[in-house]
């Protein structure tokens, strides 16, 4: 995380709240959520210290991982702006949430690209098509941690460590949900 990464994040608060009144009008919505999305990028990443198994992999003979920011930023930055009273009448409630954004794990670029597929946001239509909660297992990824007090990526293991997912999101993505795309059914992600 960058050392002004609080910066970008009362910046993003602050051009929120200063144009919340134009949401709900379909010309502002992309523009708005990427308020939020470009202050969390700018500011960095925070890692879960969560490795998938086929980035772990790479990771040990030096192949390409990516972090993927498990919370789906765009989609946080909708439900900021529909539940405005919440989120930004109150600084310190929306700071929570958007360093609970930066959170990433690590995970392989294809696993990242399956990951992207069960969302989908095209002209302000907005579908779930896997709940976040359930992605990860969705797309077969196994998570593993390196143990207390180790540095070196060789000797993570496999984890039943769970990653945090707010009530607020879960209760609040239910309204986007939608059945799976038939490309989607059996690959590339392994859905059941």
């Amino acid at each position: 995380m960058k050392h002004n990464a609080h910066v970008y994040c009362k910046l993003s608060y602050n051009n929120l709240k200063a144009n919340m009144q134009h949401w709900g009008d379909p010309d502002w919505t992309r523009p708005l959520t990427r308020i939020f999305y470009n202050a969390m990028f700018e500011c960095g990443k925070i890692s879960t210290g969560l490795i998938s198994e086929k980035a772990l992999q790479n990771k040990l003979i030096k192949e390409k991982t990516t972090h993927d920011h498990y919370l789906s930023p765009q989609f946080m930055g909708r439900m900021i702006l529909d539940n405005q009273e919440k989120y930004l009448s109150d600084y310190e409630t929306y700071k929570e949430i958007f360093y609970l954004a930066c959170s990433t794990v690590e995970v392989t670029v294809e696993e990242n690209s399956d990951l992207r597929q069960f969302t989908s946001n095209t002209d302000n239509d907005y579908k779930v098509f896997v709940p976040t909660d359930e992605k990860y297992e969705r797309a077969g990824i196994k998570l593993y941690k390196r143990p207390e007090g180790k540095k070196f990526w060789k000797f993570a293991i496999p984890t039943e460590e769970k990653l945090y997912f707010p009530d607020d999101l879960i209760a609040y993505e239910k309204q986007f949900l939608a059945p799976l795309p038939v490309d989607l059914e059996n690959e590339p992600c392994k859905v059941s």
